[in-house]
């Protein structure tokens, strides 16, 4: 691993252990401080599709 953040889900295929054991894992290693944890990130707001219509429709109007 290079140094990055891993969901529990991640970890636990990388160590090849249930998800289940590396959560009561994880947990116990934020309690000791040793690994930070922080909320997942929101899902970013779907595209406006009218908007990329648009500007697919321009896109194309442009090509020769």
């Amino acid at each position: 691993m290079d140094g990055g953040s891993l969901t529990v889900v991640e970890t636990a295929a990388v160590l090849e252990l249930p998800v289940s054991a590396v959560r009561v894992l994880a947990a116990h290693l934020i309690d000791l401080g040793l690994v930070s944890a922080r909320p997942p990130i929101p899902f970013a707001a779907q595209p406006d599709l009218d908007l990329l219509e648009r500007v697919a429709d321009g896109l194309r109007a442009l090509k020769l």
